[in-house]
């Protein structure tokens, strides 16, 4: 998820608020992001609605 970093940031989230908003834990993201956890299909969408991005950019 090293393209979903740098999207999340343009976004000017943290990961935090990002988790906050997914209602998940913040080492989630943390996971997504450094690739020790896999995207589902529904969880890129979620994260791409909410950074206002194409999910085919992150999954």
């Amino acid at each position: 998820m090293v393209a979903k970093s740098g999207a999340r940031l343009k976004a000017n989230l943290t990961q935090a608020r990002l988790a906050e908003k997914l209602g998940i834990r913040q080492n989630m993201i943390s996971d997504y992001e450094r690739g020790k956890r896999r995207l589902s299909p529904e969880m890129a969408e979620r994260i791409a609605e909410i950074l206002e991005i194409k999910a085919d950019r992150i999954s």
